[in-house]
């Protein structure tokens, strides 16, 4: 008996073993700095713990519509057009298990075998897993470290064919920290414009940008909406990654599509989730300290690292991960994080997988007292 080859030809997450390594020092006794966290280090918050014990109490646990109750896709839209300038209604919406099943349920939808997604690089590492996985076909578009990891107008177009149906968005990104403004995306925007080609927008930071920057919505732009399929959820921007639920806004059409996908794969998301949602969207400043306290975060962690000669940290301009360069330590990726973490107990992410070999990922959600305390370790590491 044989497996579907697609499955097959799936990576193992790459972070799973220095995750594991790290749990086993943790295991053992030791004291690890954990650099590796991919969720806020904030609770969720109490009004939106309250109301989901609130809907168990009413019993409000049974199926909800497939794409999501009426109430919380109306909010959901609701703040797209206040807040993300993104014209749409609730036939507009589906709610899905998390931000992830969003951009698969999408990938799905649009692709045919063997269509292309331009994927640029460094990515987050599901992105060509969902592609491999549905049979579709990946061109790999590499940024630069010198346009701070952005796409380059030149590039893109050099990475589109006949074949392309879709061009990947993440901003801010994961795991680079990188943004874009307003006018970076209209550029952007003007040269996909008239090329029959999708947008999948990946907004799930929006809520955490630094130094005061606007967030841009891609499809804000003018009929970018039709094209557009934009993808955010509730983990990051309410600190709810174990409740799983996020969402996707695209035209009416692609919809109805992607809601034949929901039917018969996930049915719907947890309705106590969803009615959290709704409070979450009632409170739609909560975020503000958080942002302001991980930004505090993001200027201790690197100005640490700024000074070291064998390391050069990339500043982010939002998410909560800070991409180092370590090719002048002389170590892959694993072997910089493997060692580290032994070494001096410092878990941070090799980001080869990423797309990204030279470099490693380290979050900052973490309390300023182990960013003080990896800061120290890091040190005598690069001292030996």
């Amino acid at each position: 008996m044989t497996i579907n080859p697609r499955v097959a030809a799936l990576s193992a997450s790459s972070t799973l073993k220095i995750t594991a390594l790290a749990k086993k020092l943790i295991k053992d006794g030791k004291d690890v700095v954990n650099f590796a966290a991919g969720e806020p280090d904030f609770d969720t918050p109490d009004f939106v713990k309250i109301e989901a014990k609130r809907a168990i109490d009413e019993g409000f646990t049974k199926y909800t519509p497939s794409s999501g109750m009426i109430e919380l896709r109306e909010a959901i839209a609701a703040k797209l057009q206040h807040e993300n300038r993104i014209p749409c209604s609730s036939k507009n919406i589906i709610v899905t298990t998390g931000a992830k099943y969003a951009l698969f349920a999408a990938l799905v939808t649009l692709l045919a075998p063997d269509d292309e997604v331009v994927i640029p690089s460094p990515y987050w590492v599901s992105y060509p897993e969902m592609v491999t996985l549905i049979g579709g076909r990946i061109t790999y578009l590499h940024t630069r470290p010198e346009n701070n990891f952005k796409i380059r107008i030149q590039d893109l177009a050099a990475s589109i064919g006949s074949k392309t149906k879709v061009v990947i968005l993440n901003y801010p990104a994961n795991p680079t920290g990188m943004s874009y403004t307003r006018n970076e995306l209209a550029e952007l925007y003007e040269f996909l414009r008239d090329k029959k080609i999708f947008v999948l927008s990946d907004e799930i930071y929006e809520k955490l940008t630094y130094d005061k920057a606007e967030f841009t919505s891609f499809a804000s732009f003018p009929g970018a909406d039709r094209w557009t399929v934009t993808v955010n959820g509730f983990s990051k921007s309410f600190s709810m990654t174990g409740w799983r639920i996020g969402y996707m806004v695209a035209d009416e059409a692609i919809v109805r599509e992607t809601s034949k996908v929901i039917d018969h794969t996930t049915s719907c998301v947890s309705s106590v989730s969803q009615r959290a949602a709704v409070a979450a969207l009632k409170n739609s400043t909560w975020q503000e300290q958080m942002c302001v306290d991980f930004q505090k975060k993001r200027d201790a962690l690197y100005q640490g690292l700024r000074d070291f000669k064998k390391i050069l940290p990339l500043r982010p301009q939002g998410s909560f991960y800070m991409f180092c360069d370590i090719t002048k330590t002389g170590l892959s990726s694993e072997e910089f994080s493997s060692q580290l973490l032994e070494r001096h107990q410092v878990c941070v992410i090799p980001t080869n997988s990423f797309g990204a070999e030279g470099y490693v990922r380290l979050s900052f959600a973490t309390s300023f007292e182990d960013i003080a305390k990896g800061i120290v370790r890091i040190k005598k590491f690069l001292a030996e």
